[in-house]
């Protein structure tokens, strides 16, 4: 089981619609997930954990799916305790380094920032 995290900006004070924006997932035994974002249809390019950091602090607010704000240290700090097998009860698997391994895809959707958090640019929820 898995949570969902998005990005909401041009959030309205009157009647609180919003843009939103998959940031990724969060699921048991794996690291954070990204969605990463090519710099087409009015998105920032988004390739890396940085530039996840970057988009996040000059706009919008952070929710998951059940529609729970996170601060952005709280955000940075889920990400981070989930990355490269930090808690050690859990195998901490990787989206990137499996569908190397086990699936017949093409890898240009999948990779690796330099920090090795996973990216798609695929659509996935």
């Amino acid at each position: 089981m898995g949570t969902n995290y998005y990005q909401r900006t041009d959030i309205c004070k009157t009647c609180n619609r919003y843009k939103e924006k998959h940031i990724g997932k969060n699921s048991g035994g794996w690291d954070f997930h990204f969605q990463g974002y090519n710099g087409c249809e009015d998105s920032p390019k988004i390739v890396s954990f940085e530039d996840w950091k970057r988009e996040l602090k000059a706009d919008g607010k952070i929710f998951n799916e059940y529609g729970i704000e996170l601060s952005f240290e709280e955000f940075v700090k889920l990400v981070e305790d989930n990355h490269n097998g930090k808690f050690k009860d859990r195998a901490n698997l990787n989206h990137s380094d499996f569908c190397k391994e086990q699936c017949d895809i093409d890898m240009t959707i999948y990779w690796k920032d330099k920090e090795g958090f996973s990216f798609t640019s695929q659509e996935f929820s």
